[in-house]
């Protein structure tokens, strides 16, 4: 992260800006730890700086088939407030959309999020889903032997057709499934907007995305089957506990669940 301007910051509020700027680098150092235990190159015991530097480094190693993996493991997007999110370990495979429904009782701020974020959420993941399941026909193959043909595409070499979707180096660590929008709505605001939205509502019910809806009122999770939204009964309603993210991560290359991290009190670190 670059820092402009710290000439006019007044001085009497140095002392924050120097610590703001010691709390982003700490975040900037923990997400690259994280995003290291994608790389199989990456050192399994690596300390965050030195995760960071690694990432930094691959970002311009032109010798480098996976610089970083895009929207790899996409799953699903929230789209509500993010104190429905706050807490829990997603494993980087959430979208993460702020809305809040307290302020928008008739809908019309979502009716303009979910004709934004659902489109381009989708066919995002199911980019990813076709050139992960098919990846010879429906994604570009290796894109070891590459060659940029007139700035509009991929060829295998110097005689192919130009390659569609995305390369096996970016998917190949995906889960192929239909990205899921959890929307923070009431059900009947959701069914009303789907109605006037009709391009929408048959891109959900054709199944290409998966929706569900929690209510602001009674927190009460909807999901779109059958052609409705109908109550979803969760199959537990307890989740797991860590103490961090690492502890969960660390030495794991597959996709993990969804944990609520619940950080140990100063006592318990002593203990």
């Amino acid at each position: 992260m670059e820092w402009f301007d710290e000439d006019l910051m007044p001085e009497a509020r140095q002392p924050a800006l120097e610590e703001v700027k010691h709390l982003f680098e700490t975040v900037c150092e923990r997400q690259a730890h994280e995003r290291c235990r994608r790389f199989e190159s990456a050192p399994r015991d690596g300390d965050p700086a030195a995760a960071k530097r690694l990432v930094m480094g691959r970002a311009v190693d032109l010798a480098q088939p996976r610089p970083e993996c895009g929207h790899a493991t996409n799953a699903y997007a929230v789209i509500g407030r993010r104190e429905r999110t706050r807490g829990l370990f997603l494993d980087r495979r959430a979208f993460l959309v702020s809305y809040d429904p307290t302020v928008d009782p008739d809908g019309a701020v979502l009716a303009r999020l979910l004709n934004a974020v659902v489109p381009v959420g989708a066919v995002i993941n199911l980019e990813y889903y076709f050139s992960y399941v098919d990846p010879i026909t429906y994604g570009a193959g290796s894109k070891l032997p590459h060659n940029i043909t007139g700035l509009i595409g991929v060829m295998d070499g110097h005689a192919s057709d130009l390659r569609t979707g995305l390369p096996w180096q970016m998917v190949e660590i995906h889960e192929p499934v239909r990205l899921l929008a959890i929307i923070d709505a009431e059900p009947h605001i959701l069914r009303k907007l789907l109605v006037a939205a009709p391009a929408l509502a048959q891109f959900i019910a054709n199944g290409w995305i998966q929706v569900a809806a929690v209510s602001p009122s009674t927190n009460e999770v909807w999901h779109f089957s059958g052609g409705d939204l109908r109550p979803y009964e969760p199959e537990s309603t307890v989740l797991p506990v860590a103490p961090s993210s690492v502890f969960l991560y660390h030495g794991e290359l597959d996709h993990l669940g969804c944990p609520r991290i619940v950080a140990a009190s100063a006592d318990e670190e002593a203990a």
